[in-house]
């Protein structure tokens, strides 16, 4: 089952106000933090922190159950390459500041990856996660895709290796190394894990790792 039941759904004041800006040529993704969309920012953000109930799509940890600046409205595809899906239910969650700071760089700097798969001219919204190259919250499981241990973060399919590259997940054991997120005997066997050759050495590394895990 997907990790979010309820996709945000708006009033018809907000849906007029919706079709304005997409009919309006000149409106575009940077517009997006404009203050006339405030309120509509408020009203998505608030849904998705309580359905996730308050942590990041991709990462894990807690966004702030009061201030927006660690609870971020979030584009699944890229507002930047799919304006058209810029306000599409299905295509909006909430996530952490660092994950945010860090999709923001990539847009600024236009190396944001693109999360669809196959053609780029779409006209409707994807309706299942098989188009998706990202674990998308509306459609997959996230404990299908990614396996978390303490603050490392393993890919167990193609699609979690997609998003902790694009997330940059494991970002403190690449700033602070091994030690300073992880209990050494952890961090042996996490090493054991990515060291493996075969897919049943994999699955014994996970082993010892959930093992090492459940005494701590």
């Amino acid at each position: 089952m997907a990790d979010i039941k309820s996709a945000v759904k708006y009033s018809t004041e907000m849906q007029q106000l919706i079709a304005t800006k997409l009919v309006d040529v000149a409106f575009c993704y940077r517009d997006w933090s404009g203050d006339e969309l405030e309120g509509l920012r408020h009203y998505i953000r608030c849904h998705y922190r309580s359905v996730q109930l308050g942590v990041c799509a991709y990462c894990k940890c807690n966004v702030s159950l009061h201030s927006a600046a660690n609870c971020h409205v979030e584009h699944i595809a890229p507002k930047s390459k799919y304006r058209m899906f810029m306000f599409e239910p299905k295509n909006l969650c909430v996530i952490c500041a660092d994950c945010n700071s860090i999709k923001r760089e990539q847009e600024v700097h236009q190396q944001e990856p693109d999360t669809i798969s196959g053609q780029k001219e779409r006209k409707r919204y994807p309706r299942a996660g098989s188009a998706f190259l990202i674990v998308h919250p509306h459609f997959d499981t996230y404990d299908d895709h990614i396996e978390i241990f303490g603050q490392f973060y393993v890919d167990k399919s193609d699609k979690g290796h997609f998003t902790i590259g694009a997330c940059k997940l494991n970002r403190k054991m690449r700033m602070f190394g091994w030690d300073a997120a992880y209990d050494a005997d952890i961090a042996a066997e996490c090493a054991e894990y990515m060291d493996a050759k075969t897919p049943n050495d994999r699955s014994k590394a996970l082993r010892a790792i959930r093992k090492k895990l459940a005494v701590l």
